[in-house]
């Protein structure tokens, strides 16, 4: 009459896994891991190092020897920042003036309603550009 419970039926009582056994490992299979392990860290050492001569290059040899790779990326970045933003407002602005026909009949009011829109983007896209410049100066 008493009730059974799976805890009281468990306790004391010990789990015997079996142990699994490991195959083992042919030597070939390993070699051709070694080689292949062995090729992929040449290749990478080569990609960290594909731009590194051991040539020094004085101040004279290059009157653009102080612009390097470094400046290049910064000036890149920032023409394609300015671009983005161009295209970005005349986005705006020319969708607004499409769209704006089908509630204004007059063109002065699409064209006034269009330049509202691409100020309110770019004003948008500004303060993105400068947040993110922000961040990135903090990280310096």
């Amino acid at each position: 009459g008493s009730p059974l419970y799976l805890h009281e039926l468990l306790e004391g009582s010990e789990i015997d896994l079996p142990e699994v056994p490991v195959p083992p490992r042919n030597p070939e299979l390993v070699a051709r891991l070694e080689r292949i392990k062995a090729k992929l860290a040449n290749e990478e050492y080569r990609r960290m190092t594909r731009n590194i001569t051991g040539q020094v290059r004085g101040p004279l040899h290059c009157p653009l020897s102080g612009f390097g790779p470094q400046k290049l990326r910064s000036v890149k970045a920032v023409v394609v920042t300015i671009f983005n933003f161009i295209v970005t407002v005349v986005a705006a602005f020319a969708c607004t003036y499409l769209g704006s026909q089908y509630v204004f009949a007059e063109t002065a009011a699409r064209v006034l309603s269009a330049v509202i829109v691409a100020s309110v983007v770019g004003l948008a896209e500004l303060y993105v550009m400068v947040r993110t410049l922000e961040g990135d100066l903090g990280k310096l």
